[in-house]
């Protein structure tokens, strides 16, 4: 009899098991996200990620805003989607979505613009500044720009990359580089 119940529950077991199994690798359906996250939630937690002690206080009213970094930043993002500002001991920072990239804007007390660190794509860098890395790196893509914004004007780092390595430089407005970082993808 317990042989009898063993192998009753052995083999619904194993059914069971076998009309669960999941073909993920053979479903013709694309894959789709059923929780769609909202991005001010996904972006909050981006912004811990970044710097847990000096995150800041989300400041979801923008009264509490200073005014003057919030028609500055108008002005400077036309464009801009999703933006959502921070307070820290130092300022405001916002971060938005421009181009479908992720940037921040930075803004001290009194709604001065400090900074800003804008993200975008090979196709949107000045031509001077593409040309000058170019000619020097014609046979590597630039994967990834980052555009830091200061009172001093602009630098770009570029990241590139081939087969075989990894670069990260640094530009001027000039076409002028530093190699901030080699790498080896072996």
């Amino acid at each position: 009899m317990k042989k009898f119940l063993f192998a009753l529950s052995f083999g619904f077991t194993s059914l069971a098991a076998i009309s669960n199994c999941a073909y993920a690798q053979k479903t013709a359906q694309p894959v789709a996200f059923n929780d769609s996250k909202n991005f001010k939630s996904t972006i909050r937690n981006m912004a811990a990620l970044e710097s847990p002690a000096d995150m800041g206080t989300y400041i979801p009213d923008a009264k509490e805003i200073n005014a003057k970094a919030i028609k500055d930043f108008n002005a400077r993002f036309n464009g801009a989607n999703n933006a959502m500002w921070f307070s820290d001991r130092n300022g405001f920072t916002s971060y938005f979505v421009k181009d479908g990239f992720g940037n921040r804007a930075f803004y001290d007390k009194k709604g001065h613009w400090q900074y800003s660190l804008i993200f975008y794509s090979e196709d949107k860098l000045p031509r001077d500044v593409r040309a000058a890395v170019k000619s020097t790196y014609f046979d590597m893509a630039i994967t990834l720009v980052e555009e830091v914004q200061t009172t001093d004007g602009k630098v770009y780092i570029l990241h590139l990359e081939d087969k075989a390595n990894i670069k990260i430089l640094k530009v001027n407005d000039m076409g002028e580089y530093e190699i901030l970082q080699d790498l080896s993808k072996e």
